[in-house]
């Protein structure tokens, strides 16, 4: 129905009732507190393989390599891999591999690997970077596994997937990080910069990222 010659016209429409909009606001915040409890340990996926190779990223903490240790004689590498960013200067990684050794790594074990300077997807090239020694050193491709801190392990895990392709399966192993509680990540500043700068990161690698 029109009034004031067809300029107003009366429409009927379906909204919400009290109850519907009750409803509607309890279910949303029911995903949220469930995306929210759950953000952490969807990053910080653990999922090894168990190839013979373990890439580690070079920009970890060093206070992380007694677990990188570990993680390699529980795992029985034959080779670590640490991959050198732009931003990690040689005096840290001569201290990483130096590390390493004395924590019981054999010394031919332990290489590591420079790539070009890259201020932007620092992991996906890191990840061509283990790709393109691995190939020039002659190693199966098989399978590897790579060793990052905590909430970091998904998005690495989905680039270095999508730097290797099809010549090898990547199984990843997340480190504790000190800086915060993972378990209560919400209760400083320090996790929630972090957990909610790699979610937003995930979602920019998964659905917007463009591979070369």
């Amino acid at each position: 129905m029109s009034y004031f010659f067809g300029l107003v016209v009366r429409r009927e429409r379906w909204t919400l009732s009290l109850r519907g909009t009750l409803l509607a606001s309890f279910l949303i915040v029911v995903l949220a507190f469930t995306a929210f409890w759950r953000a952490y340990p969807f990053l910080a996926v653990n999922h090894p393989i168990h190839g013979d190779v373990l890439v580690l990223e070079g920009w970890v903490p060093i206070y992380t390599l007694n677990q990188v240790a570990d993680a390699f004689r529980n795992g029985h590498y034959s080779k670590l891999l640490i991959i050198r960013t732009f931003d990690v200067d040689e005096r840290k990684s001569r201290e990483m591999q130096a590390t390493l050794v004395n924590r019981g790594l054999p010394a031919t074990s332990v290489e590591t690997v420079y790539h070009p300077a890259v201020r932007k997807d620092r992991t996906y090239h890191a990840a061509l970077a283990a790709k393109n020694w691995l190939g020039d050193h002659e190693r199966p491709l098989g399978s590897i596994d790579v060793v990052t801190v905590g909430s970091h392990a998904r998005r690495s895990r989905l680039l270095f997937q999508k730097a290797f392709g099809k010549t090898a399966a990547v199984g990843i192993i997340p480190l504790d990080d000190a800086a915060y509680d993972s378990q209560h990540w919400w209760r400083t500043s320090e996790g929630v910069r972090e957990v909610i700068g790699e979610s937003i990161a995930y979602v920019y690698a998964r659905f917007f990222f463009a591979w070369n």
